[in-house]
């Protein structure tokens, strides 16, 4: 008896197995694309950047000056994220990276009415 349960669960387990892969093999495999690779990404600066916020009489913040950026990011587009102790966003903006000669100082406006007060960080980023 236990010879035969034995060879039982062995082909219901060679069943399920083939099942499987049957099923596997008939997915379509056009619908998307994957790759893999690799690649350098270099971007336009490896210094760090600064960033300084000018506020109204309200105490809110009109513009944040971004100082330092190299001429090698002129048309790239500069992001900056206002955040709280949390890092939570309380406003964001973009705007593009101008030509000039040696390090730029590049002006983002538009944030809204954001408390200075609770801006605790910037958070910078330069994208193509």
């Amino acid at each position: 008896m236990k010879r035969l349960t034995n060879t039982f669960g062995i082909a219901l387990t060679a069943a399920l197995l083939s099942v499987g892969v049957a099923s596997a093999a008939s997915l379509g495999l056009s619908t998307g694309k994957l790759g893999a690779g690799s690649a350098t990404v270099s971007g336009c600066t490896s210094s760090s950047l600064t960033a300084t916020r000018n506020v109204d009489n309200s105490g809110n913040v009109t513009q944040i000056d971004v100082t330092s950026v190299p001429q090698a990011c002129a048309g790239e587009t500069l992001a900056v994220t206002l955040q709280n102790s949390s890092h939570t966003s309380l406003g964001a903006a973009t705007t593009v990276v101008g030509t000039c000669s040696g390090g730029c100082t590049v002006t983002v406006t538009g944030f809204g009415s954001v408390s200075a007060a609770n801006v605790t960080y910037y958070a910078l980023s330069l994208t193509q």
